[in-house]
């Protein structure tokens, strides 16, 4: 599979990168979302984690994992800025091929979203 963003210049970014940002907890938890959203996110852009992995991820200085409430409004505030798709719940994190594409690793079913390319 190519990566093709519509002949527009593109580059490459580490994932693990962005899995250790996600992880900071100095960096605004929105932000971090779409950072964990990259750093595992599969060839279709597809981010998906088990129940609590994502709250977990997103924990304070302390390491006390975020609770559900708070969870669930860093990701509906990384959807109202567009960092990651509509479609994008704790469960799975979801980033459009106009931002994200990948041409390596096997696709894996997502059980979140069964609809996916």
């Amino acid at each position: 599979m190519a990566i093709h963003f519509g002949g527009k210049s593109w580059g490459a970014v580490a994932q693990h990168e962005f899995r250790r940002m996600a992880r900071d907890a100095r960096n605004i938890n929105h932000y971090r979302v779409q950072y964990a959203a990259i750093g595992w996110a599969d060839r279709h852009g597809h981010a998906s984690f088990q129940a609590g992995e994502l709250a977990a991820i997103l924990a304070d200085k302390h390491g006390k994992p975020l609770s559900k409430q708070s969870t669930t409004g860093a990701v509906s505030r990384a959807k109202a800025l567009d960092l990651v798709s509509p479609q994008s719940s704790a469960a799975c994190l979801v980033l459009p091929r106009h931002l994200f594409q990948k041409e390596k690793e096997a696709p894996v079913p997502c059980r979140v979203h069964k609809d996916r390319r």
